[in-house]
């Protein structure tokens, strides 16, 4: 069990919290909402690295807080929004480094490097690659420090991948959840959130206004009431759903009628 238990902070002027929710094993949970609604102040309080004013984190009911660096490492692994990508060090030696505080494990490290196709460039710097291979190196450094039960806290990880690599990350942190482990992932796209998640936590202004599974939390009239656009269920071709943005709200419509006339 995962639990943000009466999170809250205050960064200038903006207040997260305090709010409440709880993960199970085997979850994959998605954080959803407008630009600057809060999801990634939460994920790094969820993490333990940006302290909450108020609250705390639990995992199994233990404070996070009160749990030394190595224990921390063992049972969660963290990506930010924008991980560094003016390193020196080698794509090698940075994967290793989930690995830092916690025992060695070359086989994992390796393992890793093969999953995320690294081996060509292993011995590059990793300030002289590209935006998407600079982000595979530090989803690789994570999946190196995972072990089954961990707890993965992603912001926006697939935010600079190609549709390829993007769809095979969704996969790996699908089956990393069915192998008993918590997947926390702020996710941008909402058709992709309703797509790989079990769970969803829905943020706007500061405050989580829904909780629950993700097939209930992402649906289009609350949605359309929090990102002020309108969403519709469509059918592909394989017979599955798939959610789409249709334009602006009702509201949003007929603010854009009242300006120019048209559409």
């Amino acid at each position: 069990m995962f639990r943000c238990d009466r999170l809250a902070i205050r960064r200038g002027t903006f207040q997260l919290g305090p709010l409440s929710a709880s993960v199970e094993a085997g979850q994959v949970v998605v954080v959803i909402g407008p630009n600057a609604s809060g999801k990634s102040t939460l994920l790094g309080m969820a993490a333990g690295v940006l302290p909450s004013s108020e609250g705390m984190v639990q995992i199994n009911g233990q404070p996070l807080a009160k749990c030394d660096l190595a224990s921390r490492a063992a049972m969660l692994a963290y990506l930010p929004q924008q991980p560094a990508r003016d390193l020196e060090l080698s794509v090698e030696r940075l994967v290793s480094l989930g690995r830092l505080r916690l025992s060695s494990s070359p086989e994992l490290i390796e393992e890793a490097i093969e999953e995320f196709e690294l081996s060509e460039i292993r011995h590059r710097a990793v300030s002289t690659l590209s935006a998407g291979q600079a982000q595979r190196v530090h989803l690789a450094r994570i999946w190196a420090q995972r072990d089954a039960e961990s707890i993965l806290v992603l912001d926006e990880p697939t935010a600079p991948l190609d549709p390829r690599w993007a769809d095979r990350v969704w996969s790996l942190l699908a089956r990393h959840a069915q192998n008993g482990g918590v997947v926390l992932v702020s996710v941008h796209d909402i058709a992709v959130a309703a797509d790989v998640g079990d769970q969803a936590w829905l943020l706007a202004n500061g405050s989580l206004v829904a909780a629950g599974p993700a097939g209930d939390v992402v649906q289009p009239d609350r949605l359309a009431a929090v990102f002020g656009a309108q969403f519709e269920w469509v059918v592909r071709r394989n017979g599955s759903a798939w959610l789409v943005n249709s334009g602006p709200s009702a509201e949003k419509a007929d603010s854009v009628h009242s300006v120019d006339g048209s559409r």
